[in-house]
């Protein structure tokens, strides 16, 4: 069966990112193309930008999509293309809306049910396309995402990521990589797929009701939607056939550091109040939000107090959020900290904190 992809970048204010990286994208696109006669298009979602971004995406041959056109249900056998073509479409953004509400409108817009969401700093190798479409053959896959190589230092920063719980809080940066380089015969599940170099199934994405936006204007999103995907019971993995190169925080390191910091804060809060279900696990979040915010000022972080205050005012959508998702949940929390806690124990691979721990042997 050949499988369409859609690949859908993001980007605000990013003109000079886009002319850096989307040649590679472009090229990644072409060789799956003729490696799978399958037909693939390029969906960039422009947030508001106040540079050059459009005018120069039209000049390259974007095509732009009318911002009225309902696709949430657009069927892909009704379009017509040519496999050969590669098709470049642009949806902007009126205003800026932040990273949820602009991957979810560029998901709506995509023709296919395969979704490669990219930053627009990331840099895909050219094989990177088939390894991860051949996860979904697989009926429970939400997700499966790369191998990430920062691209400055050339270090790897993105691998499987192993889910956990301690201190009153989910743990979601545990790494792992496969012990021997061929492909273990089990899944390499991760506990979330990152937003900016990861293939979706837009079905699934959509019936989750894709990135929460209650998160706006960015960070956890990724992790909040693929911890939804495990509770509802499909599956997230870690494909490292599949290799990007990132520009780390491109777009986000132009903002002050402090409000990014206060955001991020406030959105880890929001990720437990609507998907911790677990009432002891829950007790024990509580337990330290409390000691967390009690200590704040001693401890010299009076942001924790901010993002704790921002949080609270966003307590009737996430009373909302929070019902809704302890309805729809087929597994518990701990049933799914047991899918990690078992991959970790597994001789096939090997699970390291920081990469120095594994570079010097430990």
């Amino acid at each position: 069966m050949k499988s369409g992809v859609s690949i859908v970048i993001p980007t605000w204010n990013g003109i000079a990112l886009l002319k850096r990286f989307l040649p590679s994208v472009r090229v990644a696109a072409d060789a799956y193309m003729r490696q799978s006669s399958a037909h693939v298009e390029i969906v960039v979602v422009d947030d508001g930008s106040t540079d050059e971004t459009c005018s120069w995406l039209v000049e390259q041959g974007y095509e732009e999509i009318a911002s009225n056109l309902e696709t949430s249900n657009l069927q892909t056998s009704n379009l017509k293309y040519e496999i050969s073509e590669l098709s470049l479409r642009l949806l902007k953004n009126e205003k800026n809306l932040g990273f949820a509400k602009t991957c979810n409108r560029g998901v709506k817009a995509a023709s296919h049910n395969l979704i490669f969401l990219l930053n627009n700093d990331v840099e895909p190798d050219a094989a990177s396309i088939a390894p991860l479409v051949e996860n979904f053959r697989t009926p429970t896959v939400f997700a499966a995402h790369c191998r990430v190589i920062e691209l400055e230092s050339g270090e790897e920063c993105g691998t499987g990521k192993i889910g956990g719980f301690g201190r009153g809080f989910f743990r979601v940066h545990q790494s792992y990589i496969p012990r021997s380089s061929s492909l273990p015969r089990e899944p390499l599940y991760s506990i979330f797929a990152g937003g900016g170099s990861a293939m979706f199934d837009k079905e699934r994405f959509l019936q989750l009701g894709g990135f929460d936006e209650l998160l706006s204007p960015f960070y956890w999103e990724d992790v909040e939607l693929s911890y939804r995907a495990w509770k509802r019971g499909f599956e997230v993995l870690y494909e490292p056939r599949s290799v990007a190169r990132h520009r780390i925080s491109s777009t986000i390191r132009k903002l002050k550091r402090r409000r990014v910091r206060m955001i991020e804060q406030r959105n880890r809060l929001l990720f437990h109040w609507i998907n911790l279900h677990d009432k002891p696990m829950l007790a024990s979040h509580v337990a330290w939000v409390m000691l967390l915010a009690l200590t704040a000022l001693l401890r010299f972080k009076p942001g924790f107090i901010m993002s704790l205050a921002a949080a609270l005012k966003l307590l009737p959508e996430t009373r909302e959020r929070r019902g809704h998702e302890k309805q729809a949940a087929r597994l518990s929390d701990r049933e799914v900290i047991r899918v990690f806690k078992e991959l970790a124990a597994r001789p096939d691979v090997i699970t390291y904190n920081r990469r120095a721990e594994i570079d010097n042997g430990g």
